[in-house]
């Protein structure tokens, strides 16, 4: 079994002057699933209730028309085979301590760039009784649920993400000219010489030394531009980049 993200859903009852804490769980066993050239063209996700609670789960896919940019929007369509995504079932039931999976299939074929989606898995309970209270308390049952937007990237045949730098003052940009996304994280500029102090595995991670300024991550989609000021005298910049899901990070390097 993947190992699971693990959503905390708070649960507080307010009674009178009183209140009792309680807590529940929705765990979900990934949230990126990438559809690559030669790979299977299915995903399923498994749901795990650790609640004591019944959930109603309703499930909406979408597509992201423009990823990334300021004019990015959500689109949805009934029609599997117009949206290129076929997800079911789109409601379901898990029961305490259960277990249920949804199956994610990309209709894509011959793309020439990237399609990316949005599955929102949302869960519902049913009505919640307020604890008991004496004399003339009243008891009021609040449960908050947080939903799930799991990514789904289905890619070109030949996917190629290609970043092109450049700099004007002291003004980075960063561009993605390439056919398919790919993810930059752990950004790091720093001035001739000097590597980005890296932290030990395991560690929560550190400052950014000797000059060096982080420039934290970003997801950059075809086409899309990413600007960013870095101080004067910063002639190195340093990432680590993902180009899929399964793909183990890989260090890049830019010079000025």
């Amino acid at each position: 079994m993947n190992r699971f993200a693990t959503c905390a859903l708070g649960l507080a009852s307010i009674v009178a002057c009183t209140s009792t804490p309680a807590h529940a769980q929705l765990a979900i066993d990934r949230l990126w699933i990438d559809f690559e050239p030669g790979a299977t063209n299915r995903a399923d996700v498994v749901i795990r209730n650790e609640s004591k609670d019944r959930y109603y789960i309703t499930v909406n896919p979408v597509e992201i028309v423009e990823p990334g940019t300021d004019s990015e929007s959500r689109v949805q369509t009934a029609d599997p085979e117009q949206l290129g995504l076929l997800v079911s079932p789109n409601r379901l039931i898990v029961e305490p301590g259960g277990m249920r999976s949804i199956r994610v299939v990309s209709l894509n074929e011959a793309l020439t760039s990237d399609r990316v989606y949005r599955v929102k898995v949302t869960p519902q309970v049913g009505q919640i009784d307020a604890a008991d209270v004496q004399g003339d308390a009243k008891g009021v049952s609040v449960k908050l649920l947080t939903a799930y937007d799991l990514l789904v990237t289905a890619r070109p045949p030949k996917p190629k993400a290609e970043i092109v730098n450049s700099r004007v003052g002291d003004t980075l940009t960063l561009r993605n000219a390439g056919n398919t996304n790919v993810l930059l994280f752990e950004g790091r500029a720093c001035p001739q010489g000097i590597k980005p102090q890296v932290p030990d595995t395991g560690k929560a991670a550190v400052a950014p030394t000797n000059g060096c300024v982080d420039l934290g991550a970003r997801r950059l989609y075809p086409g899309n531009i990413w600007s960013t000021d870095v101080p004067a005298g910063t002639a190195r910049l340093y990432f680590k980049q993902r180009t899929s899901a399964a793909a183990d990070p890989k260090e890049i390097e830019f010079a000025w």
